[in-house]
């Protein structure tokens, strides 16, 4: 499993100093300190929900809402893709465990790929070149989609490969992170049929 680290402070590019300014007394000049530790955390605290909310998608969250054109031009949107089971693959291509698990990810896809009502996509931070010769390197059958690192951290993505299977109501049914190959296509395939299930019966 690749992982990316990000490390994010709030920026502090001042302090006071009381015998800086002589007019402030030691009173003032304190209750300016304590102003200055109330902002420095309540900023922290603030940011470290954003990121929350920003960085931990897990399952039983609404997936985010999407409008993405796949390198052979097919534009793939929430409002088409609703009431679908959607399985959406996040890789690159300089990523080991990635590579390994395509066999696992096209078995998928040629058990289901007949019913219209589940979608495969691929999604990477690869130019398009890349992608495609990766496509035909691996014989990957997903829908692809290429886009930028800043896209990309939309959806919560820090370690590859990371699959996640939104279910008919647009919300993650599953999420796993990591090569696990033979759990991979035992959970999906299990979770893929779920839904298809829930489908029938409506």
């Amino acid at each position: 499993m690749w992982r990316e680290i990000r490390t994010e402070m709030p920026a502090h590019n001042g302090r006071f100093a009381c015998g800086e300014i002589a007019a402030l007394s030691w009173h003032s000049c304190n209750m300016k300190r304590i102003f200055l530790v109330f902002c420095f955390f309540a900023t922290f605290a603030v940011s470290s929900t954003a990121q929350k909310r920003f960085w931990q998608l897990s399952e039983g969250d609404i997936f985010p809402e999407i409008m993405f054109t796949t390198i052979d031009g097919e534009l793939l949107k929430t409002e088409n893709l609703s009431g679908k089971v959607v399985f959406y693959n996040f890789y690159f291509a300089a990523c080991v465990p990635c590579i390994a698990q395509k066999g696992v990810l096209n078995e998928l896809y040629e058990k289901f790929s007949k019913n219209d009502d589940v979608v495969f996509i691929s999604v990477t931070h690869d130019n398009v070149e890349t992608a495609q010769k990766f496509r035909e390197t691996h014989g990957l059958q997903f829908k692809i989609v290429s886009m930028s690192r800043e896209e990309r951290n939309r959806f919560a993505v820090s370690a590859w490969p990371t699959n996640i299977l939104v279910g008919t109501d647009g919300k993650i049914v599953l999420k796993m992170i990591g090569g696990r190959n033979n759990q991979t296509r035992n959970r999906f395939s299990s979770a893929i049929q779920n839904e298809i299930q829930k489908l029938k019966s409506q």
